[in-house]
Formats: C-alpha cells, structure tokens, sequence
C-alpha cells in the first residue's frame, strides 16, 4: 500500500498522513488513532527515505563486515560451505556485542559482508537509499577506505574498527581498535623474559591495521633488546588456520630454527599445534608458542595456549555506543580510542635453559 492509497482510504491528504507518522504535534488526537489504527490494519510501512528527509530516524544502524579480495577470484566464503561469521573468534563476538548493545539503546541492527568490489557498491546503496542512520565498518583495508571517507565527506555517521586512527586528522570519525602494538609487545617481552633471543612471527594479514600493529611491536621490542632480526624470522601469514600450519612447517624446517614463535592470532595457532605435531614435536619442550586474542578455543588446547587477550565484546559495545550516541545528538564527533591487552600465561611456553635449550 502507497502513502495515496491509505490517503484516500481515509479520506485525509497525503501531507495530513505525513504529518501523523512524523508526530506533528498539531493533529487532533482522534485523527491520530484514526492513520495509526489504519497503518496497523493494512500493514503500512512508511518509505524509509521519506521518513529520513522528514527527520525521522530509522532507528536502525548497519555493521558491516570487510573482506575482500584483491584478485578477481570468486571469493572462497561464496564457493564453499565455510562462513565468515559462524564460530569465527573475530568477526563473531563482534557482530554479537553490536546487536546486544544497539538492542539495549533501541536499535535494530543490519548485518552485511562484503566479499567484492561489487559488494561494496552495495554497502554503498544502503546509505544512499537511507536505510540506515549510521554504520559500523570492521576490518578495512586501504581499497576499502576510500568508500568509507567518502560516506564520512557526505555526513553520514561512522564508527570504524580495526581502522588506523590516523585518518582521524582528516576525516572525522569514531575509531575504537584494540591496542595491537602494546600487546605484542606484551608478548614479545614475555617471551625474551623466559630467555628466548631466537623468536619468530607469523603474521596476520598485513593488509589489516592489527596485523601490521603487530608485526612493529614484535620488530619493535627484539630491536630495543639489541636483538637483530632477519627476513628469516618473518613468515608472512594471512590469520587463517592454514597459513600457522604452512608457516610452523617453514621455521621447523630450517637447519637452525628458533626456539619460540609469535603467532598473530589464536586462529593461526591451531593449523601451528598440527604442524608442530605432524613433525614429531612437543609444545612447549621442543617450540615454545603464543598466541594473539585470547579465542574461546585456546584454553582448551593442549597444552592450553599462552596468548594475548582482546575484549572484542568491549571494542565493539563501544563502538556501538558511540555511534548510537551521534546519531542521536546529529553530530559526527571524531573519537578515537584502545582496549587494552593483557598477557594470559597458560602452558605453551617455558624458559631456556642456561646451554639454550628448552628446560
């Protein structure tokens, strides 16, 4: 049913309907029960972008999920039966504590991935058809970036995680991230505490913000401790369970290889226990191992994993929050913010001994 139809179902004009949905204080009481008993018994929905340009709010914010390829490539989510959100120690605590707290505050919640360059063009449909009041972006990479800044230019309201803050300087946003240096170096200091001078990294995704925050941390503090680092000491990785498999396979291969490895994500850490298995090894008597994120799943490995722990939950409430607060006061406020990290000592790390070996 059109805005004309339930009109002349009730004989009133259409601005008189308008005025009623919009809550216009000037419309007699009875005339009031009159549309909204009519829009409840014909299943009226008033068009989303007519309601935004009278100033209503939908009262719904879209969190919107990025990864996509730079290739052509169908994307490997599309082909198979895997999921970017089910079970995944990322992207599902976060879509989780976003519905939670929008829930809380009145808000529905829009959930799209993004797996394409065409995808994105319609994440771009979204705000333009005024669907939604605000969005929440997580895990931009610099293709995508340029969509998002441009929405921010346009004066749509955004909150962004794992997006590097710096961007703040000239496009005024909402950037909550967790603190991905700190904790790696967190974790780098703990290993070299146990007397570790052999370490290596897998990272994650160096197209990410946290995977590169992770990489200058760990670089960062074996370089404050006098200790060189080599390409050698590098396997780039891609935060997904095979690439710790592929990456453990390539430093325990080598003639000499170190006697600890920093994983940059508990993700990568299971396709590592299974490599470090296949060859015949023990964590952590022969390669010590610790991980990033503190996922559901690291204290039930064996050994249970030492990792860094990040409370998604609170990165993404907080982002929530935020958020649902511009849209409420119409303002855009350029906001950046960490969560912090902290050590969780568990068993997959022990110290050297004084002749080098593990203890």
């Amino acid at each position: 049913m059109r805005s004309e139809d339930l009109a002349k179902l009730l004989g009133l004009s259409r601005s008189t309907i308008s005025r009623v949905i919009n809550n216009y204080p000037d419309i007699p009481k009875a005339t009031r029960e009159k549309v909204w008993k009519a829009i409840e018994e014909n299943n009226y929905a008033p068009n989303a972008s007519a309601r935004k340009l009278a100033g209503v709010k939908n009262k719904m914010i879209a969190i919107i999920l990025l990864d996509v390829k730079d290739n052509d490539e169908p994307h490997h989510l599309k082909t198979t039966d895997d999921t970017l959100i089910h079970d995944n120690p990322f992207f599902s605590p976060i879509v989780n504590a976003v519905s939670d707290q929008a829930n809380k505050m009145d808000y529905y919640v829009l959930v799209s991935i993004s797996y394409s360059k065409e995808d994105l063009k319609k994440v771009n449909s979204i705000f333009h058809q005024k669907l939604i009041d605000g969005a929440i972006f997580v895990g931009t990479q610099e293709a995508e970036n340029e969509l998002i800044f441009n929405l921010i230019e346009q004066k749509h309201l955004i909150a962004m995680i794992d997006t590097s803050e710096v961007y703040n300087r000239n496009h005024n946003a909402i950037y909550i991230n967790p603190d991905n240096y700190e904790g790696s170096v967190k974790a780098v200091s703990y290993l070299l505490e146990l007397g570790h001078t052999s370490i290596g990294i897998i990272t994650g995704n160096l197209n990410k913000l946290s995977a590169k925050e992770r990489l200058v941390g760990f670089e960062t503090t074996l370089m404050q401790h006098g200790i060189e680092i080599s390409k050698d000491d590098i396997y780039y990785g891609d935060f997904t369970e095979n690439s710790g498999y592929e990456g453990i396979k390539y430093f325990l291969r080598r003639s000499n290889p170190p006697t600890a490895i920093f994983v940059s994500n508990d993700t990568m850490v299971i396709g590592a226990y299974k490599a470090v298995s296949e060859l015949g090894l023990r964590i952590p008597e022969d390669i010590s191992i610790i991980g990033f994120d503190n996922s559901f799943f690291s204290s039930y490995l064996n050994p249970p994993l030492t990792t860094i722990e990040i409370s998604f939950f609170d990165v993404a409430k907080r982002a929530t929050t935020l958020l649902i607060e511009s849209i409420e006061q119409e303002e855009q406020r350029g906001i950046v913010e960490k969560v912090n990290a902290t050590l969780i000592k568990r068993g997959s790390c022990q110290p050297i001994s004084s002749d080098g070996e593990t203890k």
